[in-house]
Parts: C-alpha cells; sequence; structure tokens
C-alpha cells in the first residue's frame, strides 16, 4: 500500500513539473515572439488613429487684403475665423463606434495570439513525440548491437554463418539511419521553437519535454461546441465588426444632418471698422447618397459570415472531436504491449535455439513497429486535443 502511495505520488509530481515546463515555454514565446511585439505596436497606433477620427476639424482662419485701383489709400482689410462642426449626435454615434473598434483590435491581437501559440505548442508536441522515438530507437540501437556483437562472436567461434551477421548489420544499419533522422528532425522543431521565441533561448532543454500537456477528452462534445463558440477570438472578431456594420448603419443615416460653422469676422473699411459673428450651414444633399445602402449591405454581409463561421468551427471541432475519439480507442488495444515482455521472452527463446535469429528479427521488427504506432497514435490524439482547446491557449 505504502509502495502504491509513493508511485502515485512521483506520478503527481512529475505531472505537475511537466505542466511547469509546458506553461514556461508558451508563457516565454509570448513574451519574446516578434509578431506578437508587433502586433502590439499596430493595435496602439490603430486605437490612436480611431480616437484621432472623432474630434471637431481644425479652426479655418482667413485674412483678405483689398486695395483701389485709382487710389491706394483706399484699403480694405477683412479678417475671420471660424469653426465647423457636425450635428452634436454624430460625436457620440462615432465614439461607440470606436469603443467597438477597439475591442476588435483587441480580438485581432488575440487570435494572432492565439495562432502563435497554437504552432508553438503543435511543435512541443512534436518535440515530445520525437523524444520519444528517440528514446525507442535507443533502446532498439542497443539490442541490435549486442546482438551483433554475440553473432560475430559466434561467427569467429563456427556457430554462426556470415549471412546471419549481414543481417543484424542491416538491422543496425536501419535503426542507426532512422534515429539519426529522427534526431535531425528534433533539432529542427527546436530550431523553428526558438524562432517562435525570437531566437532566444527557451526556458528548458529539449530532453525535459517527455511528457505531453494534460489535455483531457471531453465526456460532452455539445460542451466543447458551446466553449469554442463562446471564447474563439475569430469568432469574437468577426460579432465585433457585425456590430460596427450594424452601428456603421445608423452613422450614416445620421449623416444626412446638416453640418454647422461658427465663426468672428472682422473688417476695416474707408476708416471704419465692423465685428461681428458668422453662422454657416452645409446641407448634405451629395455627400451622403447611397451610404446608407452600402452600410447596410455590408451588415448583412457581416450577418452571414458570423454564421458561416460558426458553422465552420462546429464542423472542424466535430471531425477533431471524432478523430481523436478513434485515436484514444486505438491506442488503447496497444496497451497489452506494454504490459507483456515480448523482447525478452523472444532474446529467451533465441538464446534457447527455439527460434532463428530470422524469426527473432522479424518478431522484433513487428513488436518495434508496433510500439511506434502506439507512439504515434498518442501523438495524433494530443495534437487533436491541442486544437480543439486552442480556444483556452
Amino acid at each position: 500500500m505504502r509502495k502504491s502511495f509513493f508511485l502515485i505520488f512521483l506520478f503527481a509530481v512529475a505531472n505537475m513539473e511537466a505542466q511547469h515546463n509546458w506553461t514556461d515555454i508558451l508563457s516565454t514565446i509570448e513574451l519574446n515572439n516578434p509578431q506578437l511585439k508587433a502586433g502590439a505596436q499596430i493595435v496602439l497606433s490603430q486605437k490612436a488613429e480611431v480616437s484621432s477620427q472623432n474630434t471637431l476639424e481644425d479652426p479655418n482662419f482667413e485674412f483678405a487684403h483689398l486695395w483701389g485701383t485709382e487710389n491706394s489709400s483706399d484699403r480694405k482689410y477683412d479678417i475671420s475665423v471660424s469653426q465647423s462642426f457636425d450635428f452634436p449626435s454624430l460625436y457620440f454615434q462615432r465614439n461607440q463606434i470606436g469603443d467597438l473598434k477597439r475591442s476588435l483590435y483587441d480580438e485581432q491581437q488575440a487570435s494572432l495570439r492565439q495562432q502563435i501559440l497554437l504552432q508553438a505548442k503543435e511543435l512541443c508536441l512534436r518535440i515530445v513525440y520525437l523524444n520519444r522515438c528517440i528514446a525507442l530507437g535507443d533502446e532498439r540501437q542497443a539490442a541490435a548491437d549486442k546482438l551483433a556483437e554475440l553473432y560475430r562472436g559466434k561467427l569467429a567461434s563456427g556457430d554462426a554463418n556470415i549471412l546471419d551477421v549481414n543481417k543484424i548489420e542491416i538491422e543496425q544499419l536501419n535503426v542507426t539511419t532512422n534515429n539519426t533522422r529522427l534526431r535531425n528532425e528534433l533539432a529542427s522543431c527546436l530550431s523553428q521553437l526558438r524562432v517562435l521565441n525570437g531566437g532566444e533561448p527557451l526556458p528548458v532543454e529539449d530532453s525535459v519535454l517527455v511528457d505531453y500537456a494534460d489535455d483531457i477528452l471531453p465526456t460532452s462534445f455539445d460542451e466543447l461546441k458551446s466553449q469554442a463558440l463562446e471564447a474563439d477570438p475569430e469568432l469574437r472578431m468577426l460579432r465585433q465588426e457585425n456590430l460596427i456594420a450594424d452601428k456603421s448603419v445608423s452613422l450614416n443615416r445620421a449623416g444626412w444632418l446638416p453640418k454647422f460653422e461658427l465663426g468672428y469676422r472682422h473688417a476695416y473699411e474707408l476708416g471704419e471698422r465692423f465685428n461681428g459673428l458668422s453662422v454657416g450651414i452645409s446641407i448634405p444633399l451629395f455627400a451622403n447618397r447611397k451610404k446608407v445602402k452600402i452600410a447596410k449591405a455590408q451588415a448583412l454581409a457581416g450577418t452571414f459570415s458570423v454564421g458561416d463561421k460558426e458553422l465552420q468551427t462546429i464542423t472542424e471541432l466535430q471531425t477533431l472531436y471524432n478523430e481523436a475519439v478513434t485515436l484514444k480507442e486505438n491506442h488503447a488495444r496497444y496497451d497489452l504491449l506494454v504490459r507483456q515482455n515480448n523482447f525478452g521472452l523472444l532474446q529467451k527463446a533465441l538464446a534457447a535455439g527455439k527460434i532463428s535469429m530470422v524469426e527473432y528479427l522479424v518478431d522484433a521488427t513487428q513488436l518495434y513497429e508496433a510500439f511506434e504506432n502506439q507512439l504515434s497514435l498518442e501523438y495524433e490524439y494530443r495534437l487533436r486535443l491541442a486544437r480543439m482547446y486552442k480556444f483556452a491557449l
């Protein structure tokens, strides 16, 4: 009983350490990624631009100096200062749209963040898979080397022939080549991960990533669907764009309201000075034509876009969920391999002369292929979970 509790404790500690490593990597990439840094600055500039679009127009200053053609002493001066402005309700509506646009830019940054972190997480999953394949490959390499050493000794003593040794050396070469390929791919994945981290070193070594993230297959697809539709930043972004389009319809309707201009005017003519106020009004008879119709069409298009994106998201989630269920079931079928000591039995049978070396190689190859399939199924399953839960990143 004490041993069982001890094993459970060790598993829990290892799992907590794995989660800590994953959190460190994703947090560091979020902090150092150049695309996210650039996106944050773009959002700041976009928000500043929105704020600048709802201000008063620049004041207008005019100065006129006129003189007579017959008498140069007959002069006239005219100075005017004026300020134009829209109907007050327009500023309120533009401010509402500005708030929606600022939220939209935040959602765009959130969508970019999700893409970067999902890419990083998929690379980490691949690194875990490659580390496990390399560990299996090293085990297979050690077994092949041990077998080759054994049969070279038998060849020297006359208990084996050169054909058997050649077959084992071919097995050695195949295993070595496959292990080299795996290590090259691992180096490539680590390089890509460092690029996402802005070229900065990662907070953990590649050898630490041997356990997957603690994602769990949801028991109910409906629960997953509701969470995704609510939290997905791309969907939130489209909904925000649709709200902006709806508000733009009202804003363009209000565009038919007149504009005003108030000012002060000072004139000097023939020794007399004149002061007064000026008032102007601009009626948008031509400038606002068909803008309401255009805004309505854009709002309707936005509604269709939201519905289409929701359908695409549900379809993608359903596909990922079904694939994950199938992969998990197939992976469970390989659990028997873990509980059996098949390699030990094969080695004993070979040593006892119950099977030939060729039979041993065939059976051992099948077993290693089965373990590789198990690792591949686990990786594909974890990949589906990561994509299903991308909205939670």
